[in-house]
């Protein structure tokens, strides 16, 4: 499996000749913080060239791109995905102890998720595609078999949380040029993993969990 160009398939890239016969091994995901998006096959690409057509871009998809953590809040804030029944302990007692015993599952997900910026708009669509699986929706499931201790006069009630941290980073991975030519009109690229380029940020889930709210 060769990388993906930009261009139709008429300006599918020409691989040097010893090197077409190579076997590229399955796609496999590129795992970090915020694992964006499997752009074609991993391998030891940086030797190779590719020639395409240009199209007034510097950088294309191609091997395994990767999102890479920049920044981090210090603090998570706290999504409440549900509320369970509510107790209160009576005012004429010397305290409770309250235990909600039950499993609850609940799917979850917010509108507001990863947001991308980077040269090439035409990425900017695939990538946006890509984004909802990260951290925006997803379900935890909660047994409430612990128990909570009440003054008198204080109510109680379970519910479940997701944890989240705003985050921002880069895009690290990109097909290259020098914009020399190979023939054809195409200019030559060639696969650099270490290559930093565009930005994203997103609010990322880092945990989930159920918990008691304890008011007077």
């Amino acid at each position: 499996m060769r990388p993906h160009a930009l261009t139709t398939p008429a300006a599918e890239p020409t691989v040097n000749e010893k090197r077409r016969n190579r076997r590229w091994p399955a796609p496999v995901l590129s795992l970090g913080l915020a694992p964006l998006i499997l752009l074609a096959s991993p391998g030891s690409a940086s030797a190779d060239t590719w020639c395409w057509k240009p199209d007034g871009y510097d950088i294309r998809k191609g091997d395994t791109t990767w999102a890479k953590p920049q920044t981090q809040a210090a603090n998570t804030y706290q999504d409440w995905v549900w509320r369970g029944p509510t107790f209160r302990c009576p005012t004429n007692s010397p305290g409770c102890g309250y235990r909600w015993d039950e499993t609850k599952t609940t799917g979850w997900q917010w509108s507001v998720g990863v947001s991308v910026s980077n040269p090439v708009p035409w990425l900017n669509q695939v990538l946006a595609s890509i984004t909802p699986s990260y951290g925006r929706n997803g379900s935890t499931s909660t047994t409430f078999s612990f128990s909570t201790n009440l003054n008198p006069g204080q109510y109680a009630q379970p519910i479940q949380v997701v944890e989240r941290r705003w985050t921002k980073g880069t895009f690290v991975g990109a097909f290259r040029t020098d914009h020399s030519g190979c023939g054809r009109g195409e200019e030559r690229y060639w696969w650099d993993g270490n290559h930093e380029w565009g930005t994203w940020q997103a609010n990322l889930k880092v945990n989930d969990y159920g918990t008691y709210n304890i008011w007077n």
